[in-house]
């Protein structure tokens, strides 16, 4: 029996040893299965990533050719255009340098990079146009191209310069530059408290363009101290009343949405909420708009000197728009109804690119600009608005103010 006891044991014992020597070939063959297949992943990752990053440089490599074509054509570009004129007639031809004009060409470059003429010839021809009062023969000898063409290119780059310029050149001031621009004002100026003037003047419409009995189209603006616009619009007839045009303005807007008001701490005598601008009598007077005192009652001798540091101050509206019909001409005799507007716009625009880079300004082309004969506006006193006494009490605070000023 025990013999079998024997037997069975070693037998039991030798199944066992079979069964793990089995299930261990089992798994070092799963192992080896297992490391081949991470391997194989392995190669076919590697492959891929530098698959991945060949495609890439050759993509980066191909991108980088195309921009250096690009950037030859444009250099080629302006190459072609810039060997067309000396340098002594950029100033007298397109209002500003050469340099000037490139940096704008680069600006409106996307916006303009249509087939056809380049985006060079293209605001060349713009400029060229804005800067005659008449129409000029050289511009379609020079570009040899048709009044249609003229009109589109013209059309065609103020649109651009609205799109692209304004909001870098023409733009209300926001509340951090509002403080700077009244200390500005004060400074050139000598009115406290102050961040712009109002002006208008009106732009001849053709006879063929007149509508509904209007005669021309008026360009209201706000100027800073600097004589540089942050608002304009031309889009008013002739026969509306200064009040009215107020009125239905974006700078209207602005008062109403309280964009003018002050800190507690930064209120002018304690008594003046917002910032003023100025505007003559035509005017509504407002806590943010101090207009004259009427000429019509005996004024004072206060009233007097608030009068005529109000008419000097004004005067920085009435330069920088005689600068800005001077430098762009076409404003004088402009062709159409519904481009004026746009046109204007764009004007404004390049007057405040080339004050505030600085661009030479030619006496010479002021001649015939301020003896013009253009339509006159109603300069009639504002008498449809009500009374204002928070406005009159803050005017007649600021009269005190120069009063007191005058007597230290």
């Amino acid at each position: 029996m025990a013999l079998m006891a024997d037997n069975h044991l070693l037998l039991l014992l030798h199944c066992f040893m079979k069964t793990t020597r089995r299930n261990g070939l089992q798994n070092a063959v799963e192992q080896i299965k297992s490391e081949s297949r991470r391997r194989r992943r392995y190669r076919l990752r590697t492959y891929h990533l530098h698959s991945q990053q060949q495609v890439l440089m050759l993509m980066l490599l191909r991108e980088r050719q195309t921009s250096q074509c690009r950037q030859k054509a444009i250099h080629s570009d302006h190459f072609q255009f810039l060997r067309k004129f000396e340098a002594c007639n950029w100033l007298e031809i397109f209002r500003m340098s050469k340099d000037t004009f490139i940096y704008l060409c680069d600006q409106l470059r996307n916006s303009l990079n249509r087939p056809g003429l380049a985006p060079e010839e293209k605001v060349g021809i713009a400029l060229w146009r804005l800067s005659c009062k008449n129409k000029c023969p050289l511009l379609h000898q020079k570009f040899r191209v048709g009044r249609n063409l003229v009109n589109r290119c013209l059309k065609e780059v103020c649109q651009a310069i609205i799109t692209i310029m304004k909001p870098i050149y023409l733009h209300p001031p926001d509340c951090q530059s509002l403080k700077d621009k009244a200390r500005i004002f004060n400074a050139h100026w000598g009115f406290p408290h102050c961040i712009g003037a109002l002006g208008s003047f009106p732009i001849p419409l053709s006879s063929n363009s007149r509508r509904d009995g209007t005669h021309a189209l008026v360009l209201h603006a706000v100027v800073d101290g600097q004589g540089l616009l942050w608002e304009a619009c031309a889009c008013y007839p002739d026969n509306m009343s200064s009040s009215t045009i107020l009125e239905n303005s974006a700078l209207w807007d602005l008062a109403q949405e309280r964009r003018f008001r002050t800190a507690s701490k930064d209120h002018f005598l304690g008594k003046a909420p917002n910032y003023f601008l100025l505007a003559n009598s035509s005017y509504p007077l407002k806590s943010w708009l101090l207009t004259p005192y009427s000429k019509d009652g005996q004024l004072n001798q206060r009233e007097e000197q608030y009068n005529l540091h109000l008419e000097r101050a004004l005067s920085v509206a009435e330069i920088a728009l005689l600068r800005l019909r001077a430098r762009w001409q076409y404003l004088l005799s402009p062709f159409g109804y519904t481009t004026v507007p746009t046109l204007a716009l764009a004007c404004c625009v390049l007057h405040n690119m080339c004050e505030t880079l600085e661009q030479r300004f030619d006496a010479s082309w002021l001649e015939g600009v301020e003896t013009m004969d253009l339509p006159v506006l109603p300069q009639s006193l504002c008498q449809t608005c009500p009374t204002d006494r928070q406005a009159e009490s803050i005017r007649d605070a600021v009269c005190e103010y120069f009063n007191t000023q005058a007597k230290m």
